[in-house]
């Protein structure tokens, strides 16, 4: 007896298995709307992840020490 039949003693025929119906989202994928994260629009989150993202040279960045 293969494995795949021992499951099949146990649970059944795996084709009368029924999903639950839940659909995946976008947290599942690790994204979330942009309402969820604080933002109006998705506009305001492209441009917030775009400054966050951006590249800067060594050479420009100035560190202030308070």
């Amino acid at each position: 007896m293969t494995e795949l039949e021992e499951l099949e003693d146990i649970v059944g025929s795996l084709e009368n298995i029924e999903p639950f119906g839940i659909e995946p989202d976008f947290s599942s994928l690790g994204l979330e709307p942009a309402e969820v994260l604080g933002f109006q629009t998705e506009e305001e989150l492209e441009s917030a992840i775009k400054l966050l993202t951006i590249e800067v040279k060594s050479s420009q960045i100035i560190l202030i020490d308070i």
